[in-house]
Protein backbone atom coordinates (compact mmCIF):
# COMPACT_ATOMS: atom_id res chain seq x y z
CA UNK A 1 0.00 0.00 0.00
CA UNK A 2 1.24 3.30 -0.66
CA UNK A 3 0.04 6.45 0.74
CA UNK A 4 1.00 10.17 0.80
CA UNK A 5 -0.67 12.14 3.54
CA UNK A 6 -0.76 14.66 6.06
CA UNK A 7 -0.77 14.20 9.21
CA UNK A 8 -2.22 10.75 8.75
CA UNK A 9 -3.89 10.11 11.80
CA UNK A 10 -3.87 6.46 13.46
CA UNK A 11 -6.91 3.96 12.98
CA UNK A 12 -10.35 5.22 14.25
CA UNK A 13 -11.62 3.68 17.81
CA UNK A 14 -14.84 5.12 16.90
CA UNK A 15 -16.88 2.09 17.79
CA UNK A 16 -19.70 3.34 15.26
CA UNK A 17 -17.16 3.34 12.34
CA UNK A 18 -16.21 -0.28 12.96
CA UNK A 19 -19.94 -0.87 12.93
CA UNK A 20 -20.39 0.25 9.32
CA UNK A 21 -17.35 -1.07 8.56
CA UNK A 22 -18.13 -4.74 9.18
CA UNK A 23 -21.66 -4.45 8.34
CA UNK A 24 -20.75 -3.51 5.24
CA UNK A 25 -18.27 -6.56 4.65
CA UNK A 26 -21.41 -8.65 6.19
CA UNK A 27 -23.75 -7.33 3.94
CA UNK A 28 -21.50 -7.24 1.12
CA UNK A 29 -21.09 -11.15 1.97
CA UNK A 30 -24.55 -11.90 2.02
CA UNK A 31 -25.89 -10.02 -1.08
CA UNK A 32 -22.57 -10.52 -3.46
CA UNK A 33 -23.13 -14.23 -3.99
CA UNK A 34 -27.22 -13.38 -5.07
CA UNK A 35 -25.87 -10.08 -7.29
CA UNK A 36 -24.29 -12.47 -9.91
CA UNK A 37 -26.30 -12.82 -12.45
CA UNK A 38 -28.00 -9.49 -12.15
CA UNK A 39 -27.09 -6.98 -15.00
CA UNK A 40 -25.78 -3.99 -13.04
CA UNK A 41 -23.69 -5.96 -10.96
CA UNK A 42 -21.00 -3.21 -10.58
CA UNK A 43 -23.32 -0.47 -9.24
CA UNK A 44 -25.00 -2.36 -6.68
CA UNK A 45 -21.45 -2.70 -5.24
CA UNK A 46 -21.09 0.80 -5.50
CA UNK A 47 -24.80 1.11 -4.30
CA UNK A 48 -23.79 -1.04 -0.82
CA UNK A 49 -20.49 1.36 -0.12
CA UNK A 50 -22.33 4.77 -0.75
CA UNK A 51 -25.31 2.99 1.60
CA UNK A 52 -22.50 2.95 4.72
CA UNK A 53 -20.65 5.54 4.18
CA UNK A 54 -22.20 8.35 2.26
CA UNK A 55 -18.40 9.05 0.55
CA UNK A 56 -18.07 12.41 -1.59
CA UNK A 57 -17.47 10.23 -4.52
CA UNK A 58 -17.52 6.11 -5.46
CA UNK A 59 -15.98 4.74 -8.52
CA UNK A 60 -16.03 1.39 -10.05
CA UNK A 61 -13.75 0.80 -13.13
CA UNK A 62 -12.95 -1.91 -15.09
CA UNK A 63 -9.41 -2.49 -16.55
CA UNK A 64 -9.29 -3.27 -20.28
CA UNK A 65 -5.39 -5.10 -20.88
CA UNK A 66 -4.13 -2.27 -22.70
CA UNK A 67 -4.59 -0.26 -19.51
CA UNK A 68 -7.70 1.76 -20.51
CA UNK A 69 -10.12 2.52 -17.07
CA UNK A 70 -13.99 2.46 -18.37
CA UNK A 71 -16.21 3.82 -15.88
CA UNK A 72 -19.02 1.06 -14.89
CA UNK A 73 -20.73 2.45 -12.23
CA UNK A 74 -20.59 5.41 -9.48
CA UNK A 75 -22.41 7.57 -6.74
CA UNK A 76 -21.59 10.92 -5.75
CA UNK A 77 -19.59 13.99 -7.05
CA UNK A 78 -19.00 12.52 -10.71
CA UNK A 79 -22.59 12.11 -11.31
CA UNK A 80 -22.92 15.39 -13.46
CA UNK A 81 -19.65 15.50 -14.77
CA UNK A 82 -18.54 11.59 -15.50
CA UNK A 83 -20.94 9.46 -17.31
CA UNK A 84 -20.84 5.63 -16.70
CA UNK A 85 -18.95 4.33 -19.76
CA UNK A 86 -16.70 7.33 -19.72
CA UNK A 87 -12.87 5.84 -20.48
CA UNK A 88 -10.02 6.62 -19.06
CA UNK A 89 -6.68 5.88 -21.62
CA UNK A 90 -3.71 4.42 -20.44
CA UNK A 91 -1.60 7.36 -19.56
CA UNK A 92 -3.81 9.71 -19.05
CA UNK A 93 -2.16 9.75 -15.37
CA UNK A 94 -3.73 10.41 -11.80
CA UNK A 95 -3.62 8.20 -8.65
CA UNK A 96 -5.69 5.61 -10.79
CA UNK A 97 -2.73 5.20 -13.32
CA UNK A 98 -0.15 4.95 -10.02
CA UNK A 99 -2.57 2.04 -8.94
CA UNK A 100 -2.79 0.82 -12.40
CA UNK A 101 0.66 0.91 -13.01
CA UNK A 102 2.09 -0.55 -9.39
CA UNK A 103 -1.06 -2.63 -8.81
CA UNK A 104 -0.99 -1.58 -5.14
CA UNK A 105 -3.49 0.29 -2.92
CA UNK A 106 -2.74 4.01 -2.63
CA UNK A 107 -4.75 6.83 -0.38
CA UNK A 108 -3.94 10.48 0.02
CA UNK A 109 -5.76 13.00 2.94
CA UNK A 110 -4.87 15.62 0.90
CA UNK A 111 -4.71 15.45 -2.63
CA UNK A 112 -3.23 18.78 -3.79
CA UNK A 113 -0.50 18.59 -2.34
CA UNK A 114 0.03 14.52 -4.07
CA UNK A 115 2.16 14.38 -7.16
CA UNK A 116 0.33 11.96 -8.72
CA UNK A 117 -3.23 13.44 -8.39
CA UNK A 118 -5.11 14.80 -10.95
CA UNK A 119 -8.77 16.07 -11.32
CA UNK A 120 -9.10 15.41 -15.25
CA UNK A 121 -10.38 19.18 -15.61
CA UNK A 122 -13.59 18.47 -13.60
CA UNK A 123 -15.47 21.05 -11.30
CA UNK A 124 -14.95 18.80 -8.35
CA UNK A 125 -14.27 19.24 -4.46
CA UNK A 126 -11.76 16.49 -3.74
CA UNK A 127 -9.74 16.57 -0.54
CA UNK A 128 -8.80 12.85 0.25
CA UNK A 129 -8.91 9.92 -1.90
CA UNK A 130 -8.26 5.78 -1.44
CA UNK A 131 -7.63 3.66 -4.63
CA UNK A 132 -8.04 -0.07 -4.57
CA UNK A 133 -6.86 -2.50 -7.15
CA UNK A 134 -8.95 -5.19 -8.04
CA UNK A 135 -6.57 -8.08 -8.63
CA UNK A 136 -6.69 -11.75 -10.02
CA UNK A 137 -3.36 -12.81 -9.57
CA UNK A 138 -1.09 -10.09 -10.75
CA UNK A 139 -3.62 -8.75 -13.52
CA UNK A 140 -5.78 -6.32 -12.31
CA UNK A 141 -9.45 -6.67 -12.91
CA UNK A 142 -10.93 -3.23 -12.10
CA UNK A 143 -10.13 -0.09 -9.56
CA UNK A 144 -12.58 0.91 -6.50
CA UNK A 145 -12.13 4.63 -5.68
CA UNK A 146 -13.19 7.02 -3.16
CA UNK A 147 -13.19 10.19 -2.62
CA UNK A 148 -14.15 12.69 0.16
CA UNK A 149 -14.40 16.45 0.10
CA UNK A 150 -12.52 17.20 3.96
CA UNK A 151 -8.82 16.55 4.64
CA UNK A 152 -7.56 13.78 6.61
CA UNK A 153 -11.30 11.60 5.90
CA UNK A 154 -9.32 8.03 5.26
CA UNK A 155 -6.98 5.90 7.85
CA UNK A 156 -5.54 2.36 7.63
CA UNK A 157 -8.57 0.90 8.75
CA UNK A 158 -10.80 2.21 5.81
CA UNK A 159 -7.53 0.65 2.73
CA UNK A 160 -8.06 -2.33 5.01
CA UNK A 161 -11.79 -2.44 4.92
CA UNK A 162 -11.71 -1.27 1.22
CA UNK A 163 -9.16 -3.78 0.36
CA UNK A 164 -11.70 -6.69 2.18
CA UNK A 165 -13.98 -5.37 -0.25
CA UNK A 166 -12.40 -5.63 -3.57
CA UNK A 167 -10.78 -9.05 -2.30
CA UNK A 168 -14.81 -10.51 -2.51
CA UNK A 169 -15.20 -8.53 -5.48
CA UNK A 170 -12.46 -10.46 -6.91
CA UNK A 171 -13.63 -13.57 -6.18
CA UNK A 172 -17.35 -12.52 -6.88
CA UNK A 173 -15.90 -11.40 -10.42
CA UNK A 174 -14.46 -14.89 -11.10
CA UNK A 175 -17.77 -16.47 -9.85
CA UNK A 176 -19.59 -14.20 -11.76
CA UNK A 177 -17.34 -14.89 -14.64
CA UNK A 178 -17.71 -18.53 -14.31
CA UNK A 179 -21.70 -17.41 -13.56
CA UNK A 180 -21.74 -16.24 -17.10
CA UNK A 181 -20.06 -19.23 -18.45
CA UNK A 182 -22.70 -21.40 -17.21
CA UNK A 183 -25.28 -18.63 -18.11
CA UNK A 184 -23.89 -18.63 -21.73
CA UNK A 185 -23.49 -22.20 -21.66
CA UNK A 186 -27.18 -22.21 -20.70
CA UNK A 187 -27.92 -20.82 -23.53
CA UNK A 188 -26.54 -22.49 -26.16
CA UNK A 189 -27.98 -25.47 -24.52
CA UNK A 190 -31.18 -24.07 -24.82
CA UNK A 191 -30.50 -22.94 -28.19
CA UNK A 192 -28.99 -26.29 -29.00
CA UNK A 193 -31.89 -27.88 -27.82
CA UNK A 194 -34.29 -25.63 -29.66
CA UNK A 195 -32.14 -26.03 -32.69
CA UNK A 196 -32.22 -29.91 -32.20
CA UNK A 197 -36.04 -30.07 -31.50
CA UNK A 198 -36.15 -27.77 -34.71
CA UNK A 199 -34.21 -30.58 -36.67
CA UNK A 200 -36.72 -33.18 -34.78
CA UNK A 201 -39.53 -30.90 -36.26
CA UNK A 202 -38.29 -30.66 -39.04
CA UNK A 203 -37.32 -34.31 -39.71
CA UNK A 204 -40.79 -35.07 -38.51
CA UNK A 205 -41.88 -32.73 -41.50
CA UNK A 206 -39.69 -34.63 -43.48
CA UNK A 207 -40.78 -37.91 -42.76
CA UNK A 208 -45.04 -36.75 -43.00
CA UNK A 209 -43.94 -35.36 -46.61
CA UNK A 210 -42.52 -38.90 -47.20
CA UNK A 211 -45.51 -40.43 -46.20
CA UNK A 212 -47.53 -38.69 -47.94
CA UNK A 213 -45.26 -38.61 -51.17
CA UNK A 214 -45.10 -42.60 -50.61
CA UNK A 215 -49.00 -42.13 -50.60
CA UNK A 216 -48.49 -40.35 -53.88
CA UNK A 217 -46.64 -42.93 -55.37
CA UNK A 218 -48.41 -45.50 -54.66
CA UNK A 219 -51.69 -44.01 -56.38
CA UNK A 220 -49.26 -43.33 -59.10
CA UNK A 221 -48.63 -47.25 -59.05
CA UNK A 222 -52.06 -48.14 -59.58
CA UNK A 223 -52.32 -45.94 -62.51
CA UNK A 224 -48.91 -46.93 -64.43
CA UNK A 225 -49.77 -48.13 -67.66
CA UNK A 226 -47.89 -51.46 -67.04
CA UNK A 227 -46.32 -53.40 -64.22
CA UNK A 228 -43.31 -52.99 -65.51
CA UNK A 229 -41.20 -49.91 -65.09
CA UNK A 230 -38.05 -51.14 -66.22
CA UNK A 231 -38.94 -51.52 -69.98
CA UNK A 232 -41.26 -50.00 -71.94
CA UNK A 233 -42.32 -52.57 -75.03
CA UNK A 234 -43.92 -51.41 -78.17
CA UNK A 235 -43.66 -54.51 -80.87
CA UNK A 236 -42.98 -53.01 -84.31
CA UNK A 237 -40.40 -53.31 -87.10
CA UNK A 238 -42.23 -51.53 -89.83
CA UNK A 239 -41.43 -48.09 -91.31
CA UNK A 240 -43.79 -45.79 -90.38
CA UNK A 241 -43.45 -47.33 -86.47
CA UNK A 242 -39.58 -47.04 -86.78
CA UNK A 243 -40.11 -43.49 -87.22
CA UNK A 244 -42.43 -42.86 -84.64
CA UNK A 245 -39.89 -44.62 -82.05
CA UNK A 246 -37.27 -42.92 -83.25
CA UNK A 247 -38.81 -39.56 -83.07
CA UNK A 248 -40.08 -40.33 -79.27
CA UNK A 249 -36.87 -41.15 -78.28
CA UNK A 250 -35.56 -38.36 -79.62
CA UNK A 251 -38.22 -35.98 -77.45
CA UNK A 252 -38.45 -38.22 -74.67
CA UNK A 253 -35.65 -35.93 -72.74
CA UNK A 254 -36.85 -32.88 -73.84
CA UNK A 255 -39.59 -32.77 -70.81
CA UNK A 256 -41.81 -31.03 -73.73
CA UNK A 257 -45.35 -31.34 -73.97
CA UNK A 258 -46.80 -33.95 -76.18
CA UNK A 259 -49.93 -34.84 -77.79
CA UNK A 260 -50.54 -37.94 -78.97
CA UNK A 261 -53.32 -38.65 -81.65
CA UNK A 262 -54.74 -42.06 -82.98
CA UNK A 263 -57.05 -44.39 -83.02
CA UNK A 264 -58.17 -46.61 -80.44
CA UNK A 265 -56.30 -49.29 -79.32
CA UNK A 266 -52.89 -48.22 -81.39
CA UNK A 267 -50.81 -48.06 -78.43
CA UNK A 268 -50.55 -44.27 -77.64
CA UNK A 269 -50.41 -45.16 -73.67
CA UNK A 270 -47.04 -47.50 -74.75
CA UNK A 271 -45.89 -44.70 -76.36
CA UNK A 272 -46.49 -41.95 -73.40
CA UNK A 273 -45.11 -44.83 -71.12
CA UNK A 274 -41.91 -44.80 -73.51
CA UNK A 275 -41.97 -40.71 -73.20
CA UNK A 276 -41.56 -41.26 -69.14
CA UNK A 277 -39.30 -44.29 -69.42
CA UNK A 278 -36.77 -42.30 -71.71
CA UNK A 279 -36.49 -39.31 -69.98
CA UNK A 280 -34.83 -38.13 -67.06
CA UNK A 281 -38.28 -38.80 -64.62
CA UNK A 282 -37.92 -42.12 -65.51
CA UNK A 283 -37.79 -42.75 -61.79
CA UNK A 284 -40.69 -40.86 -60.88
CA UNK A 285 -44.54 -41.61 -60.79
CA UNK A 286 -46.43 -42.59 -64.00
CA UNK A 287 -49.96 -41.50 -63.40
CA UNK A 288 -52.76 -42.47 -66.21
CA UNK A 289 -56.18 -40.20 -65.76
CA UNK A 290 -58.67 -41.60 -68.01
CA UNK A 291 -60.58 -38.44 -68.96
CA UNK A 292 -63.48 -39.95 -70.46
CA UNK A 293 -64.53 -42.30 -68.25
CA UNK A 294 -65.55 -40.46 -65.27
CA UNK A 295 -68.18 -37.56 -64.55
CA UNK A 296 -66.86 -33.67 -64.69
CA UNK A 297 -67.49 -33.24 -61.08
CA UNK A 298 -65.80 -36.71 -60.67
CA UNK A 299 -63.22 -35.60 -62.80
CA UNK A 300 -62.01 -32.72 -61.33
CA UNK A 301 -61.75 -34.51 -57.65
CA UNK A 302 -59.75 -37.52 -59.38
CA UNK A 303 -57.63 -34.90 -60.85
CA UNK A 304 -56.81 -32.32 -58.41
CA UNK A 305 -57.88 -33.80 -55.53
CA UNK A 306 -60.21 -32.54 -52.75
CA UNK A 307 -60.08 -30.54 -48.91
CA UNK A 308 -62.13 -32.54 -46.37
CA UNK A 309 -65.60 -31.48 -46.25
CA UNK A 310 -65.84 -29.64 -49.32
CA UNK A 311 -68.81 -31.61 -50.61
CA UNK A 312 -71.04 -34.56 -49.52
CA UNK A 313 -69.11 -37.88 -49.15
CA UNK A 314 -65.70 -35.40 -48.38
CA UNK A 315 -64.69 -36.91 -45.30
CA UNK A 316 -60.90 -36.38 -45.65
CA UNK A 317 -58.85 -34.62 -47.50
CA UNK A 318 -57.54 -36.75 -51.10
CA UNK A 319 -54.72 -36.35 -52.99
CA UNK A 320 -55.20 -35.87 -56.67
CA UNK A 321 -53.76 -37.67 -59.49
CA UNK A 322 -51.75 -33.93 -60.56
CA UNK A 323 -50.02 -34.26 -57.25
CA UNK A 324 -49.38 -37.84 -56.97
CA UNK A 325 -47.49 -37.27 -60.16
CA UNK A 326 -45.43 -34.56 -58.62
CA UNK A 327 -41.93 -34.83 -60.44
CA UNK A 328 -43.10 -37.22 -62.76
CA UNK A 329 -45.36 -37.78 -65.47
CA UNK A 330 -49.15 -37.38 -65.79
CA UNK A 331 -50.94 -38.96 -68.83
CA UNK A 332 -54.52 -37.59 -69.52
CA UNK A 333 -55.75 -40.05 -71.83
CA UNK A 334 -58.83 -39.26 -74.30
CA UNK A 335 -58.71 -35.62 -73.17
CA UNK A 336 -60.73 -34.69 -76.33
CA UNK A 337 -63.65 -36.03 -73.85
CA UNK A 338 -63.12 -33.05 -71.28
CA UNK A 339 -65.84 -30.79 -70.25
CA UNK A 340 -64.68 -27.27 -71.33
CA UNK A 341 -64.80 -26.09 -67.54
CA UNK A 342 -62.73 -28.64 -66.42
CA UNK A 343 -60.84 -27.32 -69.50
CA UNK A 344 -60.02 -24.08 -68.63
CA UNK A 345 -58.76 -25.48 -64.96
CA UNK A 346 -56.32 -27.73 -66.66
CA UNK A 347 -55.13 -24.51 -69.00
CA UNK A 348 -54.47 -22.84 -65.63
CA UNK A 349 -52.29 -25.56 -64.35
CA UNK A 350 -50.69 -25.81 -67.53
CA UNK A 351 -49.37 -22.13 -67.13
CA UNK A 352 -48.42 -21.80 -63.73
CA UNK A 353 -47.93 -25.32 -62.34
CA UNK A 354 -50.35 -24.69 -59.30
CA UNK A 355 -54.05 -25.56 -58.93
CA UNK A 356 -56.58 -25.64 -55.99
CA UNK A 357 -57.95 -29.08 -54.82
CA UNK A 358 -61.66 -28.99 -54.88
CA UNK A 359 -62.89 -26.31 -51.95
CA UNK A 360 -59.32 -25.49 -51.59
CA UNK A 361 -57.81 -22.00 -50.79
CA UNK A 362 -54.05 -22.45 -50.86
CA UNK A 363 -52.69 -23.54 -53.81
CA UNK A 364 -50.57 -26.54 -54.65
CA UNK A 365 -47.59 -26.51 -56.86
CA UNK A 366 -46.23 -29.51 -58.37
CA UNK A 367 -43.76 -30.11 -61.39
CA UNK A 368 -44.90 -32.50 -63.36
CA UNK A 369 -44.75 -33.86 -67.59
CA UNK A 370 -48.21 -33.19 -69.11
CA UNK A 371 -48.24 -36.24 -71.79
CA UNK A 372 -51.89 -36.17 -73.18
CA UNK A 373 -53.86 -38.54 -76.17
CA UNK A 374 -56.80 -38.55 -77.96
CA UNK A 375 -58.72 -40.48 -80.67
CA UNK A 376 -60.34 -37.31 -81.79
CA UNK A 377 -59.51 -34.86 -84.31
CA UNK A 378 -58.48 -31.91 -81.63
CA UNK A 379 -58.45 -29.51 -84.58
CA UNK A 380 -62.01 -30.28 -85.67
CA UNK A 381 -62.94 -30.23 -82.36
CA UNK A 382 -61.38 -26.65 -81.61
CA UNK A 383 -63.71 -25.49 -85.00
CA UNK A 384 -66.95 -26.82 -83.20
CA UNK A 385 -66.32 -25.35 -80.24
CA UNK A 386 -65.77 -28.28 -77.99
CA UNK A 387 -62.23 -27.74 -77.28
CA UNK A 388 -60.52 -24.50 -76.32
CA UNK A 389 -58.15 -23.37 -78.85
CA UNK A 390 -55.37 -21.84 -76.20
CA UNK A 391 -56.02 -25.42 -74.12
CA UNK A 392 -55.00 -27.19 -78.06
CA UNK A 393 -51.74 -25.11 -78.05
CA UNK A 394 -50.43 -25.69 -74.61
CA UNK A 395 -51.15 -29.76 -75.01
CA UNK A 396 -49.35 -29.96 -78.90
CA UNK A 397 -46.00 -28.16 -78.60
CA UNK A 398 -45.12 -31.73 -79.88
CA UNK A 399 -47.91 -34.15 -81.59
CA UNK A 400 -47.15 -37.80 -82.10
CA UNK A 401 -49.91 -39.66 -84.96
CA UNK A 402 -50.53 -43.23 -84.70
CA UNK A 403 -50.88 -45.11 -87.65
CA UNK A 404 -53.57 -47.54 -87.23
CA UNK A 405 -52.54 -51.35 -87.50
CA UNK A 406 -54.63 -51.61 -91.37
CA UNK A 407 -51.54 -49.45 -92.25
CA UNK A 408 -48.78 -51.24 -90.75
CA UNK A 409 -49.85 -54.68 -92.15
CA UNK A 410 -45.80 -55.85 -91.98
CA UNK A 411 -46.23 -55.63 -88.22
CA UNK A 412 -49.22 -57.97 -88.04
CA UNK A 413 -47.17 -61.14 -87.64
CA UNK A 414 -44.42 -60.33 -85.67
CA UNK A 415 -47.42 -58.96 -83.55
CA UNK A 416 -49.01 -62.57 -82.90
CA UNK A 417 -46.13 -64.21 -82.63
CA UNK A 418 -45.35 -61.79 -79.33
CA UNK A 419 -48.87 -62.23 -78.13
CA UNK A 420 -48.76 -66.55 -78.47
CA UNK A 421 -45.01 -66.40 -76.73
CA UNK A 422 -45.80 -64.22 -74.23
CA UNK A 423 -48.03 -65.74 -71.21
CA UNK A 424 -49.50 -62.65 -69.72
CA UNK A 425 -51.38 -63.01 -72.97
CA UNK A 426 -53.72 -65.92 -72.51
CA UNK A 427 -51.76 -68.28 -70.87
CA UNK A 428 -52.44 -72.05 -71.22
CA UNK A 429 -49.28 -73.56 -70.44
CA UNK A 430 -48.77 -74.78 -73.88
CA UNK A 431 -46.31 -73.69 -76.88
CA UNK A 432 -48.76 -72.09 -79.58
CA UNK A 433 -48.33 -71.61 -83.24
CA UNK A 434 -50.29 -70.29 -86.15
CA UNK A 435 -50.77 -71.71 -89.67
CA UNK A 436 -49.85 -69.70 -92.98
CA UNK A 437 -53.69 -69.46 -93.68
CA UNK A 438 -54.52 -68.60 -90.30
CA UNK A 439 -51.74 -65.81 -90.69
CA UNK A 440 -53.24 -64.54 -94.29
CA UNK A 441 -56.43 -63.97 -92.41
CA UNK A 442 -54.84 -62.31 -89.77
CA UNK A 443 -53.59 -59.90 -92.61
CA UNK A 444 -56.03 -59.60 -94.63
CA UNK A 445 -58.64 -58.50 -91.94
CA UNK A 446 -58.82 -54.36 -91.42
CA UNK A 447 -58.55 -54.75 -87.56
CA UNK A 448 -61.01 -51.64 -86.55
CA UNK A 449 -60.17 -52.13 -83.00
CA UNK A 450 -56.40 -52.17 -83.94
CA UNK A 451 -53.64 -54.29 -81.70
CA UNK A 452 -55.91 -54.04 -78.95
CA UNK A 453 -58.46 -56.36 -81.51
CA UNK A 454 -55.96 -58.46 -82.28
CA UNK A 455 -54.22 -59.04 -78.89
CA UNK A 456 -58.30 -60.08 -77.94
CA UNK A 457 -58.53 -61.92 -80.91
CA UNK A 458 -55.42 -64.33 -79.99
CA UNK A 459 -55.95 -64.47 -76.68
CA UNK A 460 -59.03 -65.58 -77.30
CA UNK A 461 -57.98 -68.42 -80.08
CA UNK A 462 -55.55 -69.47 -77.51
CA UNK A 463 -57.76 -70.02 -74.89
CA UNK A 464 -60.40 -71.84 -76.74
CA UNK A 465 -58.41 -73.60 -79.72
CA UNK A 466 -58.25 -77.68 -78.21
CA UNK A 467 -55.01 -78.49 -80.19
CA UNK A 468 -51.57 -76.23 -80.31
CA UNK A 469 -51.95 -74.25 -83.39
CA UNK A 470 -54.23 -72.29 -84.44
CA UNK A 471 -56.98 -73.22 -87.34
CA UNK A 472 -58.91 -70.72 -89.24
CA UNK A 473 -62.26 -72.58 -87.20
CA UNK A 474 -60.37 -70.53 -83.97
CA UNK A 475 -61.37 -67.43 -85.43
CA UNK A 476 -63.87 -65.29 -85.30
CA UNK A 477 -66.14 -64.90 -88.16
CA UNK A 478 -65.09 -61.42 -89.64
CA UNK A 479 -61.64 -62.22 -89.58
CA UNK A 480 -61.90 -65.76 -91.10
CA UNK A 481 -64.29 -64.40 -94.16
CA UNK A 482 -62.40 -60.96 -94.87
CA UNK A 483 -61.76 -60.83 -98.21
CA UNK A 484 -63.73 -63.96 -99.05
CA UNK A 485 -65.81 -64.05 -101.79
CA UNK A 486 -68.92 -62.48 -100.93
CA UNK A 487 -72.42 -64.24 -100.89
CA UNK A 488 -73.99 -63.97 -104.39
CA UNK A 489 -77.65 -64.33 -105.43
CA UNK A 490 -79.27 -65.16 -108.24
CA UNK A 491 -81.90 -62.34 -108.24
CA UNK A 492 -83.23 -64.31 -111.61
CA UNK A 493 -85.25 -66.11 -109.01
CA UNK A 494 -86.01 -64.41 -106.07
CA UNK A 495 -85.60 -66.74 -102.73
CA UNK A 496 -87.53 -66.43 -99.62
CA UNK A 497 -85.61 -63.81 -96.54
CA UNK A 498 -85.72 -67.12 -94.21
CA UNK A 499 -84.00 -69.86 -96.89
CA UNK A 500 -81.23 -66.74 -97.24
CA UNK A 501 -81.08 -66.68 -93.34
CA UNK A 502 -80.83 -70.48 -93.12
CA UNK A 503 -77.99 -71.02 -95.56
CA UNK A 504 -76.32 -68.18 -93.82
CA UNK A 505 -76.58 -70.51 -90.46
CA UNK A 506 -75.65 -73.43 -91.67
CA UNK A 507 -72.70 -72.27 -93.54
CA UNK A 508 -71.38 -70.97 -90.21
CA UNK A 509 -72.21 -74.59 -88.74
CA UNK A 510 -70.30 -75.84 -91.49
CA UNK A 511 -67.24 -73.19 -90.87
CA UNK A 512 -66.86 -74.66 -86.98
CA UNK A 513 -67.54 -77.90 -88.11
CA UNK A 514 -70.84 -77.98 -86.49
CA UNK A 515 -69.62 -76.06 -83.18
CA UNK A 516 -73.21 -73.77 -82.31
CA UNK A 517 -71.25 -72.54 -79.33
CA UNK A 518 -68.71 -70.99 -81.82
CA UNK A 519 -71.33 -70.18 -84.71
CA UNK A 520 -73.57 -68.36 -82.53
CA UNK A 521 -70.81 -66.19 -81.08
CA UNK A 522 -69.42 -65.70 -84.93
CA UNK A 523 -73.46 -64.71 -85.86
CA UNK A 524 -74.32 -62.63 -82.77
CA UNK A 525 -77.09 -64.35 -81.28
CA UNK A 526 -77.25 -66.58 -78.41
CA UNK A 527 -76.88 -70.19 -78.43
CA UNK A 528 -80.81 -70.63 -77.63
CA UNK A 529 -81.80 -68.10 -80.73
CA UNK A 530 -79.62 -70.68 -82.59
CA UNK A 531 -81.48 -74.02 -81.50
CA UNK A 532 -84.70 -72.32 -82.50
CA UNK A 533 -83.76 -71.47 -85.91
CA UNK A 534 -82.50 -74.78 -86.40
CA UNK A 535 -85.87 -76.62 -84.94
CA UNK A 536 -87.39 -73.86 -87.10
CA UNK A 537 -85.61 -74.84 -90.21
CA UNK A 538 -85.56 -78.75 -89.58
CA UNK A 539 -82.14 -78.79 -89.97
CA UNK A 540 -80.05 -82.23 -90.99
CA UNK A 541 -78.70 -83.78 -88.06
CA UNK A 542 -75.51 -84.48 -90.05
CA UNK A 543 -74.72 -80.92 -90.33
CA UNK A 544 -74.25 -80.12 -86.16
CA UNK A 545 -72.33 -83.39 -86.04
CA UNK A 546 -69.14 -82.64 -83.49
CA UNK A 547 -71.31 -79.60 -81.59
CA UNK A 548 -69.55 -78.34 -78.58
CA UNK A 549 -72.09 -76.59 -75.94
Amino acid sequence: MESKTQNLPSSSSSTEKRSKQLHLLNELSTHLQSLLGSDDFDQQIVNLIQSQFRYYSVQYFKISPDGSATLKAQSGAHLKHMPVGSVLKSGAGGILEQVIRTKKSYFSNDVHGDRFYTDHSLPVKTRSEICIPVLKGDQVLAVLNVESDLLNAFDVEDVITLESVTAQIAVAFTNRKLFEEVKNFNKDLQTLVAQKTRELSDANDRILNQQKLLEKENRALKNLVSKETSYVEFIGKSPSILSLLSMVDKIAPSGATVLIQGESGTGKELIAKRLHHKSERADKPFVVVNCGALQENLLESELFGHEKGSFTGAVSQKIGLAEASDGGTLFLDEIGEMSLSIQVKLLRFLQEGEFYRVGGKTPVRVNVRIISATNRDLEIEVKNNRFREDLYYRLNTITLRMPPLRERRDDIETLVLHFLAHSKFGDTGRTMKVGPEVMQAFKRYDWPGNVRELQNTVERMKILTDTDELSLGDLPFEAAHKGASPLTLNFESVFPLDDVEKKHILHALDHFKGNKTKAAQALGITIKTLYNKLQKYEANPAQTQGEVS
